[in-house]
């Protein structure tokens, strides 16, 4: 009894379990170019010097994005490749850096915009004091009288 209703329950899971795709990519020389470019502009910096960086550890990674923290590479061959990637900095030309200068300049002005937007959105949430119009307290406090009253 205890196997039909194994059996039974597998089916179920089987059924239940939703179903995900497994597709294999192969990566040609040209469309591990375009990884590294979407994976370098995903996680791009306002630095230049960042984004080299960012592309020479993911081509030491075998052209994996690297997270930081995830522990994929020791902080001695971190270091070692960020040492090696400082030399290679120094020794491009302009024309050569030209493409991490010109993804940071986009960085700065999304960054800018951003900033902008947030800017925008707190104005509209906070009103100035100069705005708000005076409230008559009526029932607080009782009417003045009048000099003519007196008399």
């Amino acid at each position: 009894m205890s196997a039909i209703w194994d059996k039974m329950c597998e089916v179920f899971t089987l059924l239940v379990r939703p179903t995900r795709r497994k597709t294999r990519v192969t990566f040609s020389p040209s469309t591990l170019h375009r990884e590294i470019i979407r994976h370098t502009k995903l996680s791009a910096s306002t630095n230049p010097f960042f984004n080299f960086l960012a592309e020479v550890r993911m081509k030491a990674n075998g052209g994996q994005l690297m997270h930081p923290g995830c522990g994929s590479m020791s902080a001695r061959e971190s270091a070692r490749i960020a040492k090696t990637a400082g030399r290679l900095w120094n020794s491009m030309t302009d024309e050569q850096k030209q493409p991490y200068r010109s993804i940071a300049m986009e960085q700065r002005k999304l960054k800018r915009l951003r900033r902008r937007r947030s800017n925008l959105t707190a104005r509209r949430r906070r009103t100035p004091l100069h705005c708000k119009t005076p409230v008559e307290c009526k029932f607080i406090f009782p009417p003045q009288p009048t000099h003519e009253e007196d008399l």
